[in-house]
């Protein structure tokens, strides 16, 4: 009897280390393209990566579990293109596009739908909603959409749910900002198709939305007020959470949005928030789990955080109007009307005044400072500042102008980005002698709006002439 319990034993041991390999306090990976979950019934963390292994921790624990799966549907992709959601305490993955649902149980992944991948919605504004699945919006098949689907549970299919009154609807979008209160889905912002340029996704959109899902009306709440500290990044909506009803974003920066009271709130500042993503927040436990990217471009390490939110957050350092008011609009409207008209009336009886000859002009692969040709530049000097001249009108990144000089030449990234360093300041220097100002005005410098990380640089158009 006792031999039959070393048995017993010994094939349980063997068999949980099959399942689960190795455990960390520190969960890293080498790519970004993961996706989080959080098992509230069964109270773990939860990161999907792949397809032969998941990670979970307990909320208890400081450890990760790294488990094999005994079975996993899930088509093999270099990405990891799904959307997590619990339901009644079910664990769901849904293709990021729309389409297929897999449902995570027993250390399995089950595919329970009857649809297909349909490739319809990427970025849509995904959400739950009275324990059922929807997709608001998104890009797909060349479009961009507005439309609200929803999955449903029985028939194991997707279908379209139907507005109330189509001539007041939001624009087609997608990245768009979403929350959910109550019975109302809130969106703001997100890409649509610019009419004038038809280039895709280069038309960012101020505007802020809210739909009745009992009703299914939408209503348009405004525009964004002009609020000087607050940028509307090029977000997807996995960087929107909630956290007790408080609506938060942070691609970028921290703020709240309050619906009810038509406040923006700000957090001072923190790196963190350029560099996190795919956030949860644990209503359970006030905590807040998340990945994060490191800043070093040598390696793509992403590394799994849990910690108090809190902590993440810090102290709210102020708060403004979000919507800007209809009325307050109509009547700026009205003031620069008026304020247009008084000076077209000053324009025409003024004397026209004179471009400034102080400006460096470009003609004939020749450069002009008053009518005389430059000549102390060197040929990598003379050969940047025309590329900077033929884009004159977009900001360059400095990979791009790394790219530039190395078209030529095969050393290595760090030998080519200080031969960059070299040439823009010796160029810098000698069109500011030629122009009598100062350097740090020869180029404007900015940070990416979608990652803060990246520099980009312009010629200052007050001493260029296009």
């Amino acid at each position: 009897m006792n031999l039959r319990r070393i048995y017993i034993l010994f094939f349980i041991s063997c068999f949980s280390t099959l399942i689960i390999f190795s455990q960390t306090k520190t969960l890293t990976f080498d790519t970004p393209f993961l996706q989080t979950g959080i098992d509230y019934q069964h109270k773990n963390y939860l990161v999907f990566n792949g397809f032969d292994t998941y990670y979970k921790k307990p909320f208890a624990s400081d450890e990760w579990q790294a488990i094999d799966y005994k079975f996993n549907a899930l088509p093999k992709t270099k990405n990891f293109p799904f959307d997590f959601f619990q339901i009644e305490g079910k664990n769901y993955l849904v293709a990021s596009g729309c389409g297929e649902v897999y449902e995570f149980r027993n250390d399995s992944i089950v595919r329970i739908d009857n649809s297909f991948d349909q490739k319809n919605q990427y970025n849509a504004c995904s959400f739950v909603y009275k324990n059922e699945i929807y997709f608001w919006g998104g890009y797909g098949l060349f479009t961009f959409k507005n439309i609200l689907t929803k999955f449903d549970f029985k028939t194991k299919e997707w279908e379209l749910v139907k507005y109330s009154n189509y001539k007041n609807v939001p624009l087609p979008r997608d990245k768009a900002i979403s929350f959910v209160k109550d019975d109302y889905l809130y969106i703001l912002s997100g890409f649509t198709q610019d009419n004038k340029t038809n280039k895709i996704a280069t038309n960012q959109l101020n505007d802020v939305w809210k739909l009745n899902l009992k009703t299914k009306t939408w209503e348009d709440l405004g525009t964004i007020n002009n609020i000087k500290d607050f940028k509307i990044k090029s977000s997807l909506n996995e960087y929107s959470y909630q956290s007790n009803f408080n609506c938060y974003s942070d691609k970028g920066s921290l703020y709240n949005i309050d619906f009810e009271t038509n406040t923006i709130t700000f957090y001072e500042e923190k790196f963190v928030f350029q560099t996190s993503q795919n956030e949860k927040y644990n209503c359970a436990n006030d905590e807040i789990f998340y990945a994060t990217i490191s800043s070093d471009d040598t390696k793509q390490e992403v590394k799994i955080i849990v910690e108090p939110f809190l902590n993440y957050s810090g102290k709210p350092i102020k708060s403004e109007t979000f919507i800007e008011n209809k009325m307050d609009r109509l009547s700026l409207y009205l003031t620069l009307g008026t304020g247009f008209l008084i000076a077209l009336v000053v324009v025409f009886k003024r004397k026209p005044k004179l471009k400034t000859q102080n400006s460096i002009s470009y003609k004939n692969q020749t450069f002009y400072h008053k009518n005389k040709i430059i000549s102390n530049l060197t040929m990598d000097e003379s050969e940047l500042l025309t590329f900077l001249f033929q884009n004159r009108n977009s900001e360059l990144q400095m990979n791009e102008v790394v790219d530039f000089i190395s078209r030529n030449d095969t050393t290595n990234y760090n030998t080519l980005t200080k031969k960059k360093d070299l040439i823009l300041n010796s160029l810098k220097q000698k069109l500011a002698f030629i122009l009598s100002v100062d350097e740090n005005d020869i180029f404007i410098y900015k940070k990416n709006n979608n990652d803060k990380r990246i520099k980009e640089i312009r010629l200052n158009p007050e001493y260029f002439n296009f």
